[in-house]
């Protein structure tokens, strides 16, 4: 699968369709950070929660209606887990959750839309 969209933690500029889209530091970033459970996991039920909490930005979207991942993410830099995103409109985005940094038992991570 290839990846549609990039981290936005960084700044930059994307042209789509002849439209360029700027991406603000820290304004538009979609970077979650969590502790580690007992399992030295990142559970799936956290992972969903924070995309659930940080997926959409404010006030352009709201905050998806369903969020469902096939799995947890390990504390590795670059482990990635797929979700399925429902937006308030209904139509299905599949994102890329992956790891971007560990810190102990912080993990951080970002997400990408994949490209269908």
């Amino acid at each position: 699968m290839k990846y549609l969209a990039v981290s936005l933690a960084t700044v930059g500029a994307v042209a789509v369709a002849g439209l360029a889209f700027v991406a603000v530091p820290r304004l538009l970033s979609t970077e979650s950070t969590s502790t580690m459970g007992p399992a030295a996991t990142v559970s799936r039920t956290e992972v969903e929660k924070q995309v659930r909490d940080n997926y959409a930005v404010p006030p352009v979207q709201k905050k998806p209606k369903a969020v469902s991942c096939v799995g947890g993410l390990r504390p590795y830099k670059e482990d990635t887990v797929e979700c399925t995103v429902t937006p308030q409109d209904g139509k299905t985005q599949h994102i890329a959750v992956s790891v971007t940094k560990v810190d102990g038992s912080k993990v951080s991570y970002d997400y990408a839309v994949l490209a269908e």
